[in-house]
Parts: C-alpha cells; sequence; structure tokens
C-alpha cells in the first residue's frame, strides 16, 4: 500500500458530496475523445452535468474510469444509471438516489432493481454481454462482486424503519464522538460556495429546506416514511452515515437566488410547496437526466473499480507498461484481493484506457497527500498539451492559500515539479475564468472554532506541454550533489511528524483538540521511494553519486535513529529501494546463506534479499486494545516491527497490511514455494476473525535464531502504533500500551514467513520500470543541433534552467561560431529563447520545461568548442515581463486542433442568462489601480473586460453613480492604422463551475473607427485572448482549409497590427436571431466569431486575491487583537491595513512597502 496503516473503527458512509460538480471534459477540445479518470469518485453529479455540457457540441465519446474506496458508492450509482438507461424520470430517480425515506413504490422500484442486477452479475462476463455491459462496465472481477453484494443487500433489504432510525440517531452521536465537526445544521460555507457568485447571504429556505430533510429525510410534502435501502442499507455498527449528507449543496443554486430571463436554461420553476434551493437543484437534475439519457450509448461508457485511489492509479502504471493485467497490489486497507484486471478489456490494445486526458483527484489531496496523487496519477496522463491532473483540497494549515500552495508539495512548487516532470500552468499564467471571491467570503463569514476551509483546485500538466511540440519528453539535467541534496530536503518534510521536537506540549489541556488538528502521517518509505522512481524517469544524473550523497545526509539526520524513542526506519527504507528497482544495499545482500538446519525459509535454496511477514494478531488483543473508546475515536497508525536479536531499539516498518480473516497455507515451510491466503471475515470488526499483517523485511535480519544464538533471545516481530503526534501524546497518557502484539519469528502458530505477501504471486513494484527519456531530446527546428536543459539548483531550489546547444553536428553554426558572428538573445515565448545569429542568418530556439525570463538571462558562447549556453532564471509570475500577456495560453495539438492550456470549456447555450458581476483584480493590483501606480497591459485588459461586462448589465463603473442604461456594442481600439475590434455582447450568463459570469458574445474586425478608443498596449493581449475565448465555446469543427493548420501556424495567428488573429472557420456560426440586436450590417455578421469572455481573475496561490481582512486581522500575523489586548492599528502611511503591534508592522514593511501609497497622496 501506498499510504501508511489507519485502520479506522468507526467508518464514515458519504453517499452525497458537498461540492457543485464540475465539467469533467472541460480542458479538452470539443470533439476529441476523452478517456478521464476519477479518483474518490464520489456521487454521480459531475458525471450527470458533464454530459449535459456535451449538448450541441461536435461529437465525441467519452469513457470515464470511476474509483472509489466504497463499495456501497459505486453500488448506488450503478443502480441510479441502469434505472435512468431503463427511461425511469428525473423526478423518480431523484426520490431514489437523494432522499433518505421514500415512497412505497419507489422502495418496490430499488428491490426489482437490485434483484434484476444481482441476476445479470453472476460473473464479469456475464454483466459485460448482458442488458446494460456496453454502457456500464466493471475493471474488475472482485469490484463487480463486492458491488453485488451491496446490491443483494438492497434487494432483500431486512432492515426496517425503526432500525434504519437508531442508525440515523447513531450517526449523530458518532459526529461528536469522532471529533467530525460537521453537525446536522446548516453549513454555511458550503452554502456560499453552492450559490455563488451572487453571494446571497439570505438562506432561510436553505435552513426551512434542510431542516425538513433532517426530520423527514426527503423534501416531499407530505413525507415518505419508507426507509431508502439506498442509504439504510450500507449502515453497520462501525459505519455511520457522514452527519453532513446533504442532497442540495452539491448543485449550482444561484439559479434560486438570480434574476433570470423567462427562455433561460435552467430556470427554477415556481413550486409554493418547494423551497426555491430544491426547485433550482431539481431543475437542473431534470436536465441532466435529459441529457444523459439522450446522449447514444455509444458515445458513453462508464466503469468501476473499489480501490484506493492510490493503488489503482499505481496498478494502471504497471499494466500500462507491463502488458500484464495481474499487479500484487492489494486494492485497499482490510481487503486481500490484489488489483487484477479484467483480461477481456485490459488484456487488449485500446479497448479499456490505461492512460488519461483528465485525471481528477475528487479533492483527496488533504487525505491522502498531494504529493502521493502526482507520483501516482501524472505517469498516467497522455502526452498531449490538454492533458490534465486536476487536485483539489480544502484544509487550511496555513494563513494564506500561497502559503499552503508553497507547502503542498513539500517543497518549492516549482523545483518539485520540475523534478516529477509537471507544471502548475496557472502558477505562471497567474490568470483564471474561475473567481475566487465566493470561497473567500465563505471561510470570512465561517462561524466557530474550526479553520476555514477553502476548496482550491491545481491543474498540473506534463512540463513538456511547454515544448514546441507538446507530445514530445525530456529529461531535466542535475548534478547528483544538488539532486541528492533537494531530494534529501523533501525527505525531512515528508517525514518532520517523526520528529519528537515538533510534537505539541503533551501536558495540554486541549489535548484532543491539538490530536485532531494533526492530520495522519500520509507518507511512509515506500511512499519516498515511490516519488524518487518518478524523478528518476523524468531526469539525468550520476545515480551512482547520488546514492553515495543521499545515504550519507541521511545517515547524518535525526530521521535515520531516533534516540528517544529507540525507533529506526533504516532496513524499511532499504527494502522499499530494493522493492522498487531502486537501489540494492550491499548489507541486504550479504551473509544471506541457507541453513536447512535451522528450518522455515532458512531451509529455502535461493533466499532472496527480502520476505514477507505475515503476523496473525489474535482477536482478544485487537478487542483488547480498541475497547477503549480513544483509539476508535483517533484512529492510530498501526505499522510492522522487528527487534533483532543484539539490538535495544526496534526497526519498524511502515508499509503493513491488515485484513480480519484466517490464514491458509499452501506448501511446506521449508521451500520457497510456501505461500499463504487469508480468509476474509466479511464481519470484520464484529467478527471473531483474528487481524493478519503483513509487510516486507530483510531477510538478513530474520536468519539470527534461536539454533544460531542460544544465548540470544529469538527475534521478536509484532505489530505497534506508529509513534505520531496522535500516539505520543494520546495513547501514551491513558492506560493503554502502544504494542498491539508481539511475538517471537519463531512462532509457528502466528507467524509466517514467506517470498511475497498473501495471495501473491510477485513483489509490489509500485508502477511499471520507467525507462528514462534519452539525454539528448530536443533538436530545434532550422538546426541540426542538440539541446540539453540542466537545472541549477541553490538553496535546494531551481533558481535557473541552462540551454546548453551543441553546434558541433552544425556545419553552418560551427562557421558562424568560428565566423565570430554576433549573437543576441530573443524571447519568442515564455519557456522559449532563440539564438540569433547575426541578423537572423541562423535562428535556433531553446525551448525550456518551464517559463524563464530573458530580461536576467547569461550567455556563454564557445565559439572554439562549438556550442552555446543560455542560463536563464525561472520566471517570477508577478513581476517577469516574459508572462505580461501568457494569461490565456493556447498550442496547436493534434491535427492543429486548438488546446486551451489553462480556462476550461464551456457550453454557452446551457448556461443560464442573469444579472451579476464580480471583482477580479487582486488585492496588489487594487491598490496600485487606486493609488495610481503603474499600470501594465494585463491589469487594462482585466479592467477592460470587467467594465464591458458592467456596461453590458447597466452598472455604473463608479459604485456611487446611478445605474446606467445597458448597451451591448463594444470595441477595442489598438491605434490609428488598424480597425478595432468590435464585441456585441448577446446575453451575460452565469458560469455556476467558475463561481463568475461569462459574456456570450460575437467579435469582428471592423472596416472603419466607429468605437471609443481603447489603450494600445492592450492589442497584443486581447489578440492572444479572444482565439481563446472562440475556442472554449465552439459548436463547429475546424475544416480542412483553416489557417491553424497551414505550416508554422500558431495560436494566435498573429498579434501585430494589420493581420488575422484567429482562424476563419467560426465567422457567421450563430444560432438563429443571435445577432438581431447588434449595431451591425448583414455582411458584417457574416465575418463574425462567438466567443465567450470571462472576466479574468489572479490565482489565489500566486497571490493574495481579496483583501476582505485588512481591517479586521493584522495585516502580518493575522491577529484579531491587539498584543497588548487592545485595538489593531492603521498603517500611518496608507491607513489600508492594520497591525496587531508595532513589532509585526516593522516586520511587514519590506513586502508592504510596493503597495504602501500615502493616504494624502491617494486622496489627491
Amino acid at each position: 500500500m501506498f499510504l501508511p496503516n489507519v485502520p479506522r473503527y468507526f467508518k464514515p458512509f458519504c453517499p452525497l458530496g458537498k461540492l457543485p460538480p464540475v465539467n469533467l471534459g472541460g480542458s479538452l477540445p470539443q470533439g476529441v475523445n476523452g478517456d478521464i479518470l476519477l479518483l474518490g469518485c464520489g456521487d454521480v453529479r459531475s458525471i450527470m452535468f458533464t454530459t449535459y455540457c456535451e449538448r450541441d457540441f461536435p461529437r465525441r465519446k467519452l469513457d470515464i474510469t470511476c474509483c472509489d474506496i466504497e463499495p456501497a458508492v459505486l453500488a448506488r450509482n450503478v443502480l441510479l444509471f441502469t434505472l435512468l438507461i431503463d427511461g425511469v424520470s428525473a423526478d423518480i430517480a431523484w426520490d431514489v438516489y437523494f432522499h433518505l425515506r421514500i415512497s412505497e413504490a419507489s422502495k418496490k422500484l430499488v428491490k426489482d432493481q437490485a434483484q434484476k442486477m444481482v441476476l445479470l452479475s453472476g460473473n464479469i462476463d456475464q454483466w459485460s454481454e448482458g442488458h446494460y455491459g456496453s454502457v456500464l462496465k466493471f475493471c474488475d472481477k472482485a469490484s463487480l462482486q463486492q458491488v453485488r453484494q451491496i446490491w443483494s443487500r438492497y434487494a432483500s433489504h431486512l432492515k426496517s424503519e425503526a432500525r434504519f432510525e437508531k442508525d440515523l440517531q447513531y450517526a449523530r452521536d458518532l459526529s461528536t464522538r469522532t471529533l467530525d465537526t460537521s453537525d446536522w445544521e446548516v453549513d454555511t460555507t458550503s452554502y456560499t460556495r453552492s450559490t455563488a457568485p451572487t453571494l446571497h447571504s439570505k438562506k432561510e429556505d436553505i435552513v426551512l429546506a434542510l431542516a425538513h430533510y433532517r426530520e423527514h429525510g426527503n423534501f416531499s410534502s407530505p413525507p415518505e416514511t419508507w426507509a431508502n435501502p439506498l442509504f439504510s442499507e450500507p449502515l453497520s455498527p462501525n459505519t455511520y452515515i457522514y452527519s453532513g449528507t446533504d442532497p442540495i449543496s452539491g448543485f449550482h443554486l444561484a439559479t434560486a437566488y438570480a434574476s433570470l430571463i423567462p427562455t433561460s436554461p435552467l430556470r427554477p420553476s415556481i413550486d409554493g410547496k418547494a423551497p426555491k434551493v430544491v426547485n433550482a437543484a431539481k431543475a437542473q437534475f431534470r436536465e441532466w437526466v435529459a441529457a444523459f439519457q439522450g446522449i447514444r450509448q455509444h458515445r458513453l461508457a462508464l466503469r468501476f473499480a473499489v480501490s484506493d485511489a492510490l493503488s489503482f492509479s499505481h496498478a494502471l502504471q504497471i499494466i500500462s507498461t507491463s502488458g500484464s493485467t495481474s499487479t500484487n497490489l492489494f486494492r485497499q486497507q482490510f481487503d486481500m484481493m490484489p488489483v487484477d484486471f479484467d483480461p477481456a478489456a485490459y488484456g487488449t490494445v485500446n479497448l479499456a484506457p490505461t492512460l488519461f486526458d483528465v485525471i481528477d483527484d475528487s479533492n483527496l489531496a488533504d487525505h491522502l497527500g498531494a504529493l502521493n496523487i502526482l507520483v501516482a496519477a501524472a505517469p498516467l496522463l497522455k502526452p498531449s498539451a490538454s492533458s490534465t491532473l486536476l487536485t483539489g483540497t480544502f484544509q487550511m494549515t496555513k494563513k494564506t492559500l500561497k502559503e499552503q500552495f508553497d507547502n503542498m508539495l513539500h517543497g518549492h512548487v516549482p523545483t518539485v515539479s520540475l523534478l516529477l516532470g509537471l507544471t502548475p500552468v496557472n502558477l505562471w499564467t497567474n490568470a483564471t475564468s474561475v473567481s475566487f471571491v465566493g470561497e473567500a467570503t465563505a471561510s470570512y463569514i465561517a462561524v466557530g472554532g474550526d479553520k476555514p476551509k477553502l476548496h482550491s483546485r491545481v491543474a498540473w500538466k506534463l512540463n513538456s506541454t511547454f515544448f514546441p511540440r507538446p507530445d514530445s519528453s525530456t529529461v531535466l539535467k542535475v548534478e547528483p550533489q544538488a539532486l541528492a541534496k533537494a531530494v534529501f530536503q523533501l525527505f525531512t518534510r515528508m517525514f518532520a511528524g517523526e520528529d519528537f521536537e515538533s510534537f505539541p506540549d503533551p501536558g495540554s489541556e486541549n489535548l484532543i483538540e491539538q490530536m485532531k488538528t494533526n492530520t495522519d502521517p500520509v507518507f511512509h518509505r515506500g511512499s519516498f521511494a515511490a516519488t524518487i522512481k518518478r524523478i528518476r524517469a523524468n531526469t539525468s544524473t550520476d545515480w551512482t553519486s547520488f546514492w553515495e550523497h543521499l545515504f550519507r545526509m541521511i545517515n547524518q539526520g535525526k530521521h535515520q535513529y531516533d534516540s528517544w524513542s529507540g525507533v529506526s526506519y533504516h532496513w524499511d527504507l532499504d527494502v522499499q529501494l530494493h522493492l522498487q528497482g531502486l537501489y540494492s544495499s550491499k548489507w541486504l545482500k550479504e551473509n544471506i546463506t541457507p541453513n536447512p538446519g535451522m528450518g522455515g525459509f532458512n531451509a529455502w535454496g535461493n533466499i532472496p534479499e527480502v520476505v514477507c511477514v505475515t503476523v496473525v494478531v489474535p482477536k482478544e488483543d485487537v478487542d483488547e486494545f480498541y475497547n477503549a473508546d480513544l483509539p476508535r475515536v483517533v484512529a492510530p497508525t498501526l505499522e510492522g516491527f522487528l527487534i533483532p536479536n543484539g539490538f535495544s531499539g526496534s526497526q519498524n516498518f511502515a508499509d503493513t497490511h491488515v485484513a480480519f480473516g484466517e490464514v491458509k497455507t499452501s506448501g511446506s515451510r521449508e521451500t520457497e514455494d510456501f505461500s499463504i491466503a487469508v480468509s476474509q471475515d466479511p464481519l470484520g470488526w464484529q467478527g471473531k476473525s483474528p487481524l493478519v499483517a503483513s509487510f516486507y523485511v530483510p531477510s538478513r535480519a530474520l536468519q539470527a535464531g534461536p539454533n544460531s544464538m542460544k544465548d540470544k533471545k529469538d527475534t521478536k516481530v509484532g505489530i505497534r502504533l506508529q509513534r505520531t503526534r496522535t500516539s505520543t501524546f494520546g495513547f501514551e497518557f491513558v492506560p493503554l500500551s502502544t504494542t498491539l502484539y508481539m511475538t517471537v519469528v519463531s512462532d509457528k502458530s502466528n507467524v509466517f514467513i514467506t517470498k511475497y505477501g498473501p495471495g501473491m504471486s510477485g513483489y509490489p513494484f509500485a508502477g511499471g520500470e520507467a525507462v528514462p527519456v534519452a539525454e539528448n531530446s530536443t533538436t530545434p527546428a532550422g538546426a541540426s543541433v542538440a539541446t540539453q536543459i540542466t537545472a541549477n539548483l541553490e538553496d535546494d531550489k531551481i533558481k535557473s534552467l541552462c540551454g546548453h546547444v551543441d553546434f558541433s553536428s552544425s556545419q553552418q553554426g560551427k562557421s558562424l561560431l568560428a565566423e565570430r558572428v554576433s549573437i543576441e538573445l530573443r524571447q519568442s515565448s515564455p519557456s522559449s529563447i532563440d539564438i540569433v545569429f547575426g541578423k537572423g542568418t541562423l535562428i535556433c530556439p531553446v525551448s525550456f520545461p518551464s517559463p524563464v525570463d530573458k530580461g536576467l538571462a547569461k550567455v556563454r558562447i564557445a565559439r572554439t568548442s562549438g556550442y552555446v549556453e543560455i542560463i536563464a532564471p525561472l520566471a517570477d509570475p508577478l513581476t517577469s515581463k516574459a508572462l505580461t500577456r501568457f494569461m490565456y495560453p493556447a498550442t496547436l495539438g493534434e491535427d492543429s486542433v486548438p488546446i486551451s492550456l489553462n480556462i476550461p470549456h464551456v457550453n454557452l447555450d446551457s448556461l443560464p442568462i442573469l444579472d451579476v458581476a464580480s471583482s477580479q483584480l487582486s488585492a496588489r493590483e487594487r491598490q496600485r489601480w487606486v493609488n495610481d501606480g503603474p499600470i501594465s497591459a494585463r491589469m487594462n485588459f482585466k479592467r477592460s473586460l470587467e467594465n464591458m461586462i458592467l456596461v453590458a448589465l447597466g452598472v455604473p463603473s463608479d459604485p456611487k453613480l446611478p445605474w446606467e442604461p445597458r448597451y451591448s456594442d463594444f470595441a477595442f481600439k489598438h491605434s490609428g492604422l488598424e480597425s478595432p475590434i468590435v464585441v456585441y455582447i448577446h446575453a451575460i450568463r452565469l458560469n455556476a463551475p467558475d463561481a463568475t459570469v461569462v459574456a456570450d458574445a460575437a467579435v469582428f474586425q471592423a472596416t472603419k473607427q466607429v468605437f471609443e478608443q481603447a489603450r494600445a498596449s492592450d492589442a497584443a493581449t486581447q489578440k492572444s485572448a479572444l482565439p481563446v475565448f472562440a475556442e472554449r465555446c465552439r459548436t463547429w469543427t475546424h475544416g480542412p482549409k483553416c489557417e491553424y493548420k497551414k505550416p508554422k501556424a500558431t495560436i494566435p495567428l498573429s498579434t501585430k497590427l494589420g493581420e488575422q488573429h484567429m482562424c476563419s472557420c467560426g465567422k457567421g456560426k450563430f444560432p438563429e436571431g443571435y445577432l438581431d440586436g447588434a449595431a451591425w450590417g448583414e455582411s458584417a455578421s457574416k465575418h463574425a466569431v462567438r466567443v465567450a469572455i470571462s472576466l479574468s481573475f489572479s490565482v489565489p496561490f500566486v497571490e493574495d486575491t481579496m483583501d476582505i481582512e485588512s481591517h479586521d486581522k493584522c495585516h502580518f500575523c493575522k491577529a484579531t487583537k491587539g498584543k497588548n489586548g487592545g485595538g489593531l492599528g492603521m498603517c500611518p502611511r496608507c491607513r489600508n491595513v492594520v497591525y496587531c503591534s508595532e513589532d509585526c508592522r516593522r516586520k511587514d514593511w519590506k513586502d508592504h512597502l510596493k503597495d504602501c501609497k500615502p493616504h494624502d497622496a491617494a486622496a489627491k
């Protein structure tokens, strides 16, 4: 497994998500088939919403793989999809899927449907060939078996209504005992998020609606009373329904409060009996159902797998590189079944996807660790600029999102992401169509003592996206010592939780609260090894030297051996590096000698370096420990350990797998083919079977036994609590031992030594063997030269990239160097710098895997040796001129189809038409605007967009002025030498997934100057953005004569004055009557193109997007009161920010200085 083992006695059942859905295909160009992977897929709403967004777009096929750790979640999802395929109405589907209590007719429908599905799912072949198998598929037979067991329970439905009511009350009680701060009241933060961008503050109807739902289990009037099997059957003494289960916060609820035109899509019906938020949610669900039922079955495939997201991702890595459908990876904790894919689907080329266009982690980064997710899922991305890996977080562990982002990968984000072969595109663009205003406001108005939960998503792409051919690959060359130092720093941060000095005060009065705020560890040495494996696939270095430097630093560090606890993970690291094929220490191989006289594995003819130890923990020992309330409430982390002969401390092994069951042996212990399997106990915690725990150890550590060293005790082995903040300051201060069970390796009843894990036929390699790309991987167009990119690290951070261009194989290049022809650098794109000989005699572009700054670059010219080097620092997202217009970058993909890199596609005709606006300038930009600071072309462009949308809505640019007449016609005027770009805004539409609005507009290049002049400096920015705005909403296809298909074409085609900036394919293609209100002639309409113009927001993890707290919290330390107990004091110079003390004001002065303008000057 790829996470530390945290067995939870109480497990929440989360049938419904609280986040509004997203369009899963939003990053893909229209008309391009998409393979999508959902990790922790949750409920069906994003899938349903995606089919709704596909309406009227160019046809394509979507193949969506849904992975979830909970079989009951997949069981209810698949049952709903089968009902929809059978033609069940949206209202009945709503009742079945969202209501805890349903009508008798709906209950009968569920039971009958479940019985039918049980009959169709005897085995995976039967299901695949059955009525639903062409659309709904299972990745493996074990997943189908587990889901089928849930369907059987639906069909029998033995649980009474009284028993279900007790289960619900049990869940309410557990929500307090498990430290779950979510209660059964209205979650203000969730509803502020769901109603964005309306930011509706008065939500009495939400309170009333949820009060009715909490009391009756539905929104029906009169209320239905029959227990819904989809909710009641998964519950048990160890499984409770999540206290925040809420059917409507997962919809886009702005339509309930915004004023929509009568013909607007998704306009809620007026139903006096139901609250308007319920009507809004139902209106959306009806349209989604219609879209799902209307999509042709051959255009949609949904695949399901019950598995931990990390195990499933690594399993996909294995089969994508090995060709085998068996992986030797456990599917999840408490499950001894391996991830073995269906050979009929995954054993055939191109039948089921193993590489994906979109991977969405469903906000699992908080629980699994963003670094773990990137390591597991990034290798599954297709080599395309459109391929995107989305990670989401809720938990705020730092003061700002920028600090949170910097801590996300446990190291400098640009450095770690480059080593992993990834790039967070929005870090460099600092531009997004997604508004963070609602999210920040939700956090700001949240009540109670909990930390704010800010939902943020990061889109990661392969760093080859920045290359001229995004499907190409390269490796980053790094000096071994520098790489080892950077990896060591990553190591220390990953395992900072093992540092005793960082633990909270054990004598604290609020010990439980401290344990609650310290999350479970998400890394073990196997996670670290998998990270190095990913780094190795993307970098080039002297690996022998790298390992020497890395181990030297680890052996000198505090994580090698902890004298306080006597715990070491040295052998665990050796084992994990060996298992993953990275490095095998000499120690592992030394003194491993067969000795038949000692018995057991010592008698094997060929003893491997690593073996699996399985320990059977008697159920009474488990019950004795977990009978106490604390380990049930605050789940401890368990790990295996050895105390070898002659050692005073233990060697711990955190990659430990557990399940309840009985061990079955096969073969003789004295032969290599000796193996075990575990017959799982379906009752789990409530059963009588022992806990079976397995982990890999060095063989050498087990060979010193009582027969060979009679004067010493036998090696001890067992299971204990990992030394975390929770165990150290919780379980050690209550009468509980931190050792769950211990015995000796010679205990044949409870200890089994095998070559592989239980039920496995091989070692659990983390992903397939990644083969590093050849070093000389890029050859600039127009010259026969080779380029190598080297990373230069300072203080463990990549500060600059060196592009080494070797002209030794280019006769022209060698001659020009020898003739001492002048050389200059020219930045052709944020990630590309051209080496220009003379006046363009030879141009050699050097592409970097990240944006760089030519203005600060240095050049080395070796005319005799025949090479040129460019040492370019990484670009600064806030200050680098190279990124000024890098707001909505796009590239041309396969068949020259444009690909937007950071703005999602929208289906304009499906969006509601409404009246709402939002603020898009960051706090820094607003300060500069107000204080007459330097204004960039980027800021001008953003204000142009904002003013245009505000005027279209009739909102005055100055809030003190009365509302103005609404206008629809605008122009971007560039200079007296070029005609303006004319814009006609047909409608302002609600773009709820982005929490903002979008202008549904038409644009064309006018033939005469008839509109108000705009700043000329905006021209290139506007021409770069408009082709992307056209692509994101296009309903047409690019024809064979498309200008983008011409040789050397780019998007935009040009930003120069008088030249065409977008292709002609979309001209004149509008819905009927679209341009009736435009002040254009018919001839002009033929040349217009439909666009989706979005406001451009700053990215919250690049800079603060709001200053909502500027007068409520100290600008430096965020304190809400003065240090002396008094109030906060304003900055005496600008009066825009406040401080809790003079000390904080002094510490913040260096950063605040650039935005601090004298108050008197600003007033003037």
